[in-house]
């Protein structure tokens, strides 16, 4: 008998209106998703300050970590106080993230192709189609907003739908 079959279904209706709120209130779940930004970037520079003090003894190159952690707290914090930059910052880390993306893609191709794959020119078309639209985002920020939106909000809707789906599955086993 499988117990608590009602957490999935209760995690699903969660993340499943978190989706709704995503799609529906845009602005706000940009801001949020770029508050999440800063405090992650704040606390993975505490964690490599932590990594490289515990660690001073062991690695002769500590202090690399210890500097990363001290710009990332300090970035973090900026980011933090200052919404605005953090928006910005993720529009922009996405856009560049996305141009090195179709980079490697299309590096990928060519690797491909030099290996005599039939099907090389594949990634070759994706990586030229995540170009464009890594620079149409850093060249229009709002296409970045909605497509970061979108890109969290329908994954967490399809995750929260199977998850209610998975539940009451459960509920049903513990019935037959």
């Amino acid at each position: 008998m499988v117990n608590k079959w009602w957490i999935p279904v209760l995690l699903g209706v969660v993340l499943f209106a978190a989706s709704i709120f995503i799609v529906t209130r845009p602005t706000e779940a940009f801001l949020g998703l770029a508050l999440v930004f800063g405090w992650f970037i704040l606390f993975s520079g505490i964690m490599n300050i932590i990594f490289s003090v515990q660690n001073r003894k062991v690695f002769d190159d500590w202090i690399w970590y210890l500097l990363l952690g001290i710009i990332e707290v300090a970035l973090g914090t900026a980011l933090l106080l200052q919404p605005h930059m953090s928006v910005n910052a993720l529009i922009l880390f996405t856009g560049f993230w996305m141009v090195f993306l179709a980079v490697s893609r299309i590096s990928s191709a060519f690797l491909l192709k030099k290996m005599k794959i039939s099907m090389w020119w594949l990634p070759l078309v994706s990586g030229i189609l995540i170009f464009i639209f890594s620079f149409l985002i850093l060249v229009n920020p709002l296409i970045a907003v909605f497509s970061i939106i979108y890109l969290t909000a329908i994954p967490l809707m399809i995750y929260g739908a199977m998850a209610i789906y998975f539940g009451f599955n459960l509920r049903n086993y513990n019935k037959s």
